[in-house]
């Protein structure tokens, strides 16, 4: 039997999951007490991530193979400890330099080394990390994947009605004030340029250039996408970002933070990158999507396009499926 471990069940965990459940039936472990009614079709154990299980105790005498998200939840790493799977850990940490990844190294050394038989984790930074804790075992890209059966367009729509778009949590990582203090600036020399911020409150603002939607169900999501130009993501913080395959599946051009892990697969002659530091370089690079030819944005979002095209559910499967061939 094939098991996952997923921590919280993100969207896209969801759209992946629902999809290899057709193909491969799955045993799914997580401490989201929504996951039943998200995924009625696959069979779901509720657990929490501080307890202690054993095989038994979920039903699963035989697992075969077992993906489980991080190394922090004492549920998934004591199962992983039994060593009757295959263990397969889901990492998006990404590189950073800091003191307390150097002192992880030597924890992930002597009590992590030997517990995983494969790492997959979504793109280059997290490589860069798992090698630099000295992982000399199996490791796969492309953990993470939009739900390219919604997040998708088949021709670029020429005519945007907003220049800039924002989506994501109203959190101190996300850096949205950085942004609206950098729009507020802008709308004095450009004053039709609109922004559009999905996402946390649906607020009532006085300027009306700046538009609030709140949160919005996927389909809508897609929708507002395919009718911005850009999408601005300024995070302190950003391990991957789902939103920017979202994004680019869209045909968005991209302005990101240069913390933000998934500009190495995913910006390449489409955008820009900026420190998330310097509201300046954020003026500087919105002034320049602003001020750009309509053909040369055109040329951009095609570019987009095209490299949405890296990863998708299927290819999501596909590396699932290498893995389990490879780990036989």
């Amino acid at each position: 039997m094939i098991v996952f471990g997923w921590s919280e069940l993100p969207n896209y965990a969801i759209d992946c999951l629902k999809y290899l459940n057709k193909k491969k039936k799955i045993l799914l472990l997580t401490d989201n007490k929504k996951a039943k009614n998200l995924l009625p079709s696959v069979n779901i154990k509720i657990i929490e991530l501080n307890k202690t299980y054993s095989w038994e105790d979920l039903g699963c005498v035989k697992p075969t193979y077992f993906f489980f998200t991080g190394w922090n939840n004492k549920a998934f790493n004591n199962l992983a400890k039994t060593k009757i799977a295959k263990n397969i850990c889901l990492i998006d940490n990404i590189y950073k330099g800091t003191l307390r990844q150097f002192l992880g190294k030597f924890y992930f050394k002597i009590f992590l080394q030997n517990l995983f038989d494969a790492v997959l984790v979504p793109g280059f930074k997290s490589k860069e990390f798992i090698e630099y804790l000295g992982y000399k075992k199996k490791i796969y890209k492309g953990l993470y994947s939009c739900n390219n059966k919604i997040f998708r367009i088949k021709k670029i729509n020429k005519f945007r009605k907003y220049d800039f778009i924002f989506i994501g949590k109203f959190i101190k990582r996300k850096n949205l004030n950085l942004l609206l203090e950098v729009f507020k600036k802008l709308q004095k020399i450009y004053p039709n340029i609109k922004l559009n911020i999905i996402g946390g409150k649906k607020i009532k603002n006085k300027n009306t250039n700046v538009i609030y939607k709140g949160l919005l169900k996927y389909e809508e999501v897609s929708n507002q996408l395919k009718n911005s130009k850009c999408l601005v993501l300024p995070s302190v913080e950003e391990h991957w970002g789902v939103v920017v395959h979202e994004a680019i599946s869209c045909g968005c051009i991209l302005i990101l933070s240069n913390q933000v892990g998934s500009r190495h697969e995913y910006l390449k002659g489409n955008g820009y990158d900026f420190d998330p530091k310097s509201s300046k370089e954020l003026f500087n690079i919105m002034e320049k999507v602003i001020t750009t030819d309509k053909k040369k944005i055109q040329l951009m979002s095609k570019k987009s396009l095209k490299l949405s095209s890296q990863n998708s559910i299927n290819s999501w499967i596909s590396i699932i499926n290498k893995i389990i061939l490879d780990l036989n």
